[in-house]
């Protein structure tokens, strides 16, 4: 009996670890305090670019964001942003391969205070679009949903 309580106990804890990678990986869909920032790009100045996403995320990250997404694209460590320059002179934005386009909506997880205050105020990123004449909205909110990460994580140099 004690080693089958044992077996059980140590099932529970390897699952529980599983659970925990799996969740900082962005596996799994998670829920917490946080904020979501609405932006919207003005057409009539230079558009929301890769480069103002990126200092975003980064913001929140630096500000102790546990989960972040851009129109329901997570953020995890292998995540790309970028823009993509079409032939006619037109671009767009790319989060994890996939096309994004205005309105963009930003979700973090995390300390909403220090969240929202990472990004506002002289000098912070949303001010600074707001100053170029984008529309920037940003809710406090007690229960922030970022859904996992629905891309394959593979590695080209990593060995086992």
């Amino acid at each position: 009996k004690k080693d089958e309580k044992s077996n059980d106990e140590s099932s529970k804890l390897v699952q529980d670890e599983l659970d925990q990678t799996n969740t900082l990986l962005g596996l799994t869909d998670v829920t917490g305090e946080g904020i979501v920032i609405n932006l919207t790009s003005n057409k009539d100045v230079a558009a929301i670019s890769s480069d103002d996403l990126l200092l975003i995320v980064n913001a929140l990250k630096f500000s102790g964001a546990e989960a972040i997404s851009i129109n329901n694209q997570r953020i995890i460590n292998t995540t790309d942003i970028v823009n993509i320059a079409v032939s006619d002179g037109t671009s767009f934005i790319k989060v994890n391969g996939q096309r994004i386009l205005s309105p963009y909506v930003i979700k973090a997880v995390g300390n909403k205070s220090y969240l929202e205050s990472a990004l506002i105020g002289a000098g912070g990123v949303a001010d600074n679009l707001k100053k170029l004449g984008h529309e920037v909205t940003i809710i406090q909110s007690d229960k922030v949903l970022v859904k996992k990460y629905d891309g394959d994580i593979t590695y080209k140099y990593i060995n086992d």
